[in-house]
């Protein structure tokens, strides 16, 4: 059967470990063999489940079990002697003993070698419980590498996104100073902060402003800008928090164009402020 890409990346855990249908790993194995596309995740996931099998050590089985493989092997014996024949199935399940097991069954329906017998059986059955052990350890770590490689692919995303939107907003930046009488702001820090950035103000009354170099805030703070104009009184701009590089946007409309302004950002405690509260972290003088 022909399977897509994203059916297989679903698949790759169960492909890694072996555990799909006949059908499924022979589907898988023909995609990747015709795809021209990649799939690291196989590639991924194979890489971390072998190293596991090698590196895990078994568990020992409790002392309880050879005693009691002992113990079912005398009562299957005795049953077996009275019908006159050995059941193998009634001794070991088939489904989980190895194929070795007949040969341990035989010895058993020998007198004087039933220790013997019970010896092989509690290795065998040592041995099925290291492989089911090794298994579901494997299908773990498989659970455990997807979710991994999934936050890896979360945190791939979102450094992508941030990039994204830094290029959206210089973009904007770049267009608006592109046209006709639009008037810039360069932002220099005040009092010993060393923050700075670019305002582009329209004459349509559209403003763009990134500031870079800003310190975190924290709880509802945020930063203010404001415009003085020659009528003087602060015009409240809008207000914005910066991202986890310091770095601050804010585009709004309707602000005013008077001949003389005079742009500054404060951080403020809240969003709620009509009036600058906090200290002026930039500045600069609207100009052509």
């Amino acid at each position: 059967m022909t399977i897509s890409c994203d059916r297989v990346r679903e698949l790759a855990p169960g492909f890694v470990l072996g555990a799909l249908d006949a059908d499924e790993m022979i589907a898988v194995s023909d995609h990747l063999d015709t795809c021209p596309e990649r799939h690291p995740e196989v590639d991924e996931l194979g890489g971390v489940l072998p190293y596991l099998a090698e590196s895990l050590e078994p568990v020992e089985p409790p002392v309880w079990l050879r005693e009691s493989v002992i113990a079912a092997a005398r009562v299957d014996l005795v049953a077996s002697r009275r019908l006159g024949k050995l059941s193998e199935h009634e001794l070991v399940d088939p489904v989980v003993a190895p194929a070795s097991a007949p040969a341990a069954l035989s010895a058993a329906a020998e007198p004087g070698r039933l220790e013997a017998a019970a010896g092989q059986l509690v290795s065998l059955a040592r041995a099925s419980r290291r492989r089911r052990f090794l298994t579901w350890t494997m299908r773990v770590a498989a659970v455990v590498a997807v979710v991994t490689l999934a936050g890896a692919g979360m945190v791939v995303q979102g450094d992508l996104s941030m990039a994204l939107k830094a290029q959206t907003e210089d973009a904007k930046i770049n267009n608006a100073l592109t046209q006709n009488d639009t008037r810039t702001a360069v932002m220099s820090g005040v009092g010993g902060s060393k923050a700075g950035g670019i305002a582009a103000l329209m004459p349509t009354g559209h403003i763009i402003v990134k500031l870079y170099g800003l310190a975190a805030t924290k709880n509802d703070q945020v930063y203010v800008v404001w415009l003085t104009t020659e009528q003087g009184g602060p015009t409240k701009v809008g207000s914005f928090t910066p991202d986890d590089n310091g770095v601050g946007y804010l585009e709004v409309d309707n602000v005013p164009t008077s001949a003389s302004l005079w742009l500054y950002v404060s951080m403020e405690p809240n969003n709620n402020v009509t009036q600058p509260t906090g200290p002026t972290i930039v500045s600069g003088m609207v100009t052509i």
